[in-house]
């Protein structure tokens, strides 16, 4: 298995930990129901639910932006990856070239098991005043997990591959694409303030896991032959 991936340096280890910190204190908070997140959460429930009754567009907009930047959007994009990585693999792509595709979308689809099995622990009620159906229970948000995931994942897969320019407004853009997303669950009341930062911090954590168990698995394939 050959691969051009970055290595996982020492700052993406301290942000892993961090966001594995963030996330088990969040978590501790929602599951005690500690008072000043649980006031946060439940402004931030208001806002969406005053919002979508006073404003015609609110929910349209917003339930577009979930669709369009949601689970699995993101699934189906993986898969058509995985399609066009044999394709090009077929047609003489390097193994390297398909190795990255072949990480970027066994991450993301992989990683699509994660916020569910965290949903299945903590069991937390959506909130009472959603404007839109969702299935599973609220914490930690899909949709926040699964956009910080795929921008992450793209991050990673452009190290070495585009001017340093070009990969800083990327990340710009990326950034700004979880954040709305972000806003979006909590505007359609969907998820809690709490919801969308814990998907965010756990997306973090699992990327990085998925980048560390590829290193690995990069490197003992790589090993037998230098061997030869």
């Amino acid at each position: 298995m050959s691969s051009s991936m970055p290595r996982v340096g020492r700052a993406d280890v301290v942000v892993g930990v961090v966001a594995a910190a963030l996330f088990c204190l969040v978590a501790v908070a929602v599951v005690t129901g500690w008072p000043p997140l649980a006031e946060i959460d439940r402004a931030g429930a208001a806002w969406g639910e005053r919002n979508g009754g006073a404003q015609s567009w609110w929910v349209p907009v917003w339930t577009t932006v979930s669709a369009v930047f949601g689970p699995l959007a993101f699934r189906i994009a993986a898969v058509v990856a995985l399609v066009w990585m044999l394709v090009r693999r077929r047609r003489g792509a390097s193994r390297a070239e398909a190795s990255t595709l072949f990480f970027a979308s066994a991450t993301v689809l992989l990683g699509g098991i994660v916020p569910v099995a965290v949903k299945a622990v903590v069991d937390r009620p959506r909130p009472e005043a959603a404007l839109v159906d969702a299935l599973h229970s609220s914490f930690p948000s899909a949709h926040a997990f699964g956009i910080t995931t795929a921008a992450l994942v793209v991050m990673v897969a452009l190290v070495g591959r585009v001017s340093v320019a070009a990969w800083r407004a990327t990340g710009g853009v990326a950034g700004a694409l979880v954040v709305l997303v972000c806003v979006a669950r909590v505007a359609l009341a969907a998820h809690y303030v709490s919801d969308v930062t814990a998907g965010v911090c756990l997306a973090v954590v699992w990327v990085l896991v998925a980048r560390l168990l590829w290193q690995r698995l990069s490197a003992s394939s790589a090993a037998p032959a230098r061997s030869r």
